[in-house]
């Protein structure tokens, strides 16, 4: 029995078949639906892989994540229980603390997001969520 069901989104096609999984999931089994967007930021100094997005509010990027957070969060009518948009490093903000902060029992991701040529060169987060996160991992293609 899940309880509670995060999806991260990028805006690439298997970010929404897994958002639209989730969906699917949180509906049958009665959980509750987080959603997270992390813009990645290559160049970040913090120790903790995380800006506040205050430093960020003019950027397009960012600004069209939120629009697509938004746009994801509005266009179902299950209810999703709350939506995360954040800076930084994907592995660290998902697997470490919103798995852990939020009791995740089950985190769906997309194998290839939309940054698939940087991922090849660097790893891929999905594989990473697999091996790493205190949860059970749904990795869709």
């Amino acid at each position: 029995m899940l309880k509670n069901i995060l999806v991260a989104i990028d805006g690439s096609q298997n970010s929404n078949r897994a958002f639209n999984q989730a969906l699917k999931l949180a509906q049958t089994q009665k959980a509750n639906l987080y959603l997270v967007r992390v813009v990645e930021d290559y160049y970040l100094n913090e120790d903790d892989g995380i800006l506040q997005m205050e430093n960020y509010s003019d950027n397009p990027e960012v600004i069209k994540a939120r629009d697509d957070l938004n746009n994801k969060s509005l266009m179902t009518v299950f209810p999703i229980r709350d939506t995360f948009l954040r800076i930084g490093d994907p592995k660290k903000i998902i697997a470490t603390y919103l798995v852990r902060g939020l009791k995740i029992d089950l985190l769906v991701v997309g194998r290839f997001g939309k940054d698939f040529i940087n991922r090849k060169k660097i790893g891929s987060n999905a594989n990473f969520f697999k091996q790493n996160a205190p949860c059970k991992v749904r990795i869709i293609e």
